[in-house]
């Protein structure tokens, strides 16, 4: 069932490769302000700072974004029940259960490994799915960690959140020492302070595959032995993101690409549009219905 040993030497290559990118981008940024060697500290400490970030905090900067909080089984009782039932019949171990107080119906999975794995659910989400869709949507994420999907995913996520910041130290920066920098440095980062988030998830959605969805979708469907609830989950979470879209902010844009479907329409976010590699909700339904018959 699951993708094994070679799914997660797969994403740690990805994993690399990102933080390769994060330090070229900080080297033309630095190069941008003047590539004097006064500067180059603290650049380099930015790099150590965003790369740390994202490792060790990719989880916790998705939750921090979506404003997202840890529920007990006293609060939240079936949908923890079924993330500790679903894990113990997989021989997992259970990821942390969070709860984002948002209309828009969406979860997703998030971390660097199953030990440090997180799920959360919006509160849209849990008003509109009974029991047994919540079940499907819940086996959905559940693969997610165990397939190894989220490290990169992760990362890619936490690196879009956190190079946010690099555009604004570029708006506030400029060599001292060449002062008719200043202003152009200004201009590049405003604008890289608006697209680091968007072009970070275009990024993650074309070196992720788009089967990863899919393939979720077929696991989790195994496990719960019900294609067909989660099939109607989807079709709910769809309805429900055309009523209740969340505002593509650049914190939201790094996370959508983590969530079960994405949470806005189609051009409400020209940039993740661009990149057709995410199986469309109607051709994952389908499957599922094809799985159930």
């Amino acid at each position: 069932m699951f993708k094994g040993v070679r799914a997660y030497h797969y994403n740690s290559l990805k994993a690399a490769l990102f933080f390769g990118a994060v330090w070229l981008l900080l080297t033309l940024c630095w190069l941008l302000t003047g590539a004097h060697v006064d500067s180059l500290l603290w650049f380099i400490v930015l790099g150590l700072v965003v790369s740390a970030a994202a490792y060790w905090c990719s989880s916790k900067l998705a939750i921090v974004a979506m404003r997202a909080y840890e529920v007990t089984e006293d609060e939240e009782p079936v949908l923890y029940g079924i993330v500790r039932e679903l894990s113990a019949r997989i021989g997992k171990s259970m990821p942390r259960v969070m709860v984002a107080p948002c209309e828009s119906p969406n979860a997703f999975a998030t971390g660097r490994n199953e030990r440090h794995a997180t799920i959360c659910c919006t509160r849209g989400l849990l008003n509109i799915l009974n029991e047994r869709e919540l079940r499907g949507v819940i086996s959905h994420e559940l693969m997610h960690i165990y397939n190894h999907d989220i490290l990169a995913s992760s990362l890619a996520t936490a690196t879009a959140t956190v190079l946010t910041y690099v555009g604004s130290f570029l708006v506030y920066t400029g060599n001292k020492y060449q002062r008719g920098l200043r202003k152009y440095c200004k201009f590049v980062g405003k604008g890289l302070n608006v697209l680091f988030a968007p072009i970070a998830a275009v990024i993650m959605s074309a070196t992720i595959p788009g089967s990863r969805e899919l393939d979720a979708d077929k696991n989790g469907s195994e496990v719960t032995g019900d294609p067909a609830a989660l099939a109607s989950a989807l079709n709910k979470i769809a309805y429900g993101v055309q009523l209740h879209g969340m505002k593509a902010t650049a914190g939201l844009q790094a996370v959508a690409s983590l969530m079960i479907v994405r949470p806005w329409n189609s051009g409400d976010s020209v940039l993740v549009d661009l990149c057709p590699s995410r199986a469309a909700v109607q051709e994952r339904i389908e499957k599922l219905m094809d799985m159930a018959r």
